[in-house]
């Protein structure tokens, strides 16, 4: 999907800081590591918002069966491989940060070589409470009210799109964002893009043709079957160009990801929605542990402001010409082979896409704030950075990921913004490049289907428009 966000915001995810992660969990120089004194602590603040009765995990509520999976637990936390965050350390401060800091995931080491004790039970710990901003609805929007949908019980994941109205009737925008999924047992993230309005019959239209609620959209917010040539070519006869014209027209607005609550867009910032408009909201459904179980009642929140004092929009960063790699030859994974793609996006061309997106007059654009970055690939995804070029040409890295996973696409935010004013726009550029494996006997090809690949950045993009300060120019990699 280009899924895993928004967004661009802090989310309601439980994280303490690093001094108090500490506190809890590190152990004094000497000690043993037990299970109830050392590392229960930590599962309570780290692992719980998703390890819940009902959630998208097992349960970690009752200690006594916690500990049974000692060995389980001790494996993901010291490959890193939970709590689930990609993002490499060392090149961004980021909000909301679920990595575990070395001397955490050390004492969980210890506790694996000294035989895993249990120690003697005690209470569980409260909960740091959030220091984000709190979010509370304007708009709550139900994805089939009265109907359920069963996800596909021949497949361990599905992606499935639902088309529905947005009921503004004036301008306005969005601040922030909450997914509230009906079966937190199948419902593994939520991506939700924004339709302009005079595209959204048309994909009304391809949702009435597919068979019941929704359709398959693993690549977004396009049909699945628009990635195969015969039925492209067929809707590309009613519409010429229609593919295109479908993928311009659809944006990413915001995403939810287990763990994550309501999330506020950085302050005095949001997304314009005009009436009429619509939203495709994609749920990754991941039933193998909940076989049988449907989604009822699944919904989407927002936060609504009349005005902002600095619209926002989503860079959807990529190769047009790589979404048909097939037909073209620009993107190729060979049999067998590892290959990387890159490409390049200045700011300052932007500036007359940016005028039209919010609404602000191109010549009142002062400066653009870079609050976020979000690769995004498909199922070959081996790994991908992106990174920023200033004009003076110093560059820094706001996103690494030495390791890709289909299934834990997010936003990354920074903790403050990269700010530009608008004579240092032009030359300055941000690069997204995407590593890829194919371990197949078959080649992959760039496109829109659930088996090609996708190279994308999506980074939320606040525009000043009034007087900008300059900005400190990005540290070396």
């Amino acid at each position: 999907m280009p899924a895993l966000a928004p967004t661009t915001a802090p989310s309601t995810l439980i994280v303490v800081s690093l001094a108090s992660a500490l506190s809890i969990v590190a152990p004094g120089s000497g000690s043993a590591q037990d299970f109830y004194a050392d590392v229960r602590p930590l599962l309570v603040e780290q692992c719980m918002g998703c390890h819940t009765r009902g959630g998208i995990a097992w349960s970690m509520e009752d200690p006594e069966e916690t500990f049974e999976k000692a060995r389980e637990i001790a494996g993901m936390v010291i490959t890193r491989r939970m709590p689930p965050w990609l993002a490499e350390p060392g090149h961004q401060e980021y909000v909301g940060d679920l990595s575990l800091d070395a001397d955490v995931v050390g004492m969980v080491a210890a506790w694996r070589e000294g035989g895993f004790p249990k120690g003697r039970a005690r209470p569980d710990p409260e909960v740091s409470s959030p220091t984000h901003a709190v979010f509370r609805p304007d708009l709550s929007i139900e994805l089939m009210p009265g109907a359920s949908y069963l996800p596909d019980q021949s497949a361990d994941d599905e992606y499935r799109c639902f088309v529905v109205g947005w009921t503004g009737e004036e301008r306005g925008y969005v601040t922030g964002f909450r997914a509230v999924p009906g079966n937190l047992k199948v419902a593994h993230h939520v991506v939700v893009h924004a339709v302009d309005p005079e595209m959204v019959d048309r994909f009304k239209e391809l949702d009435r043709e597919e068979e019941g609620l929704g359709y398959p959209c693993f690549g977004g917010a396009l049909p699945d079957r628009l990635g195969r040539r015969a039925e492209r070519d067929a809707y590309e006869a009613r519409y010429p160009n229609g593919v295109r014209e479908l993928s311009r027209a659809s944006w990413w607005l915001a995403h939810w990801a287990p763990g994550m609550d309501g999330h506020v867009f950085p302050e005095g910032t949001g997304i314009m929605l005009e009436p009429g408009a619509g939203l495709v909201v994609q749920m990754h459904y991941y039933s193998v542990d909940a076989r049988g179980q449907a989604d009822t009642g699944s919904r989407v929140d927002f936060q609504i402001a009349e005005h902002v004092e600095r619209p926002a929009f989503h860079l959807s960063q990529t190769r047009n010409a790589w979404l048909a790699g097939e037909r073209n030859g620009s993107m190729v994974v060979p049999p067998g082979e590892t290959v990387t793609y890159a490409m390049d996006e200045d700011l300052g061309s932007l500036i007359p896409y940016v005028a039209r997106v919010t609404q602000v007059d191109e010549a009142s654009i002062e400066g653009f704030e870079v609050h976020s970055a979000n690769l995004h690939m498909h199922a070959f995804g081996h790994s991908g950075e992106i990174t920023l070029t200033d004009d003076n040409g110093r560059t820094e890295t706001l996103l690494s990921m030495p390791r890709w996973d289909l299934y834990w696409q997010r936003d990354f935010t920074f903790a403050e913004p990269k700010v530009f004013t608008r004579d240092r726009l032009e030359g300055t550029t941000i690069r997204v490049q995407c590593t890829y494996h194919n371990p197949t006997a078959d080649t992959v090809y760039g496109g829109y289907g659930s088996y090609d690949e996708m190279c994308f950045n999506f980074s939320y993009i606040a525009v000043r428009v009034g007087e900008l300060i300059n900005a400190r120019p990005p540290s070396p990699s």
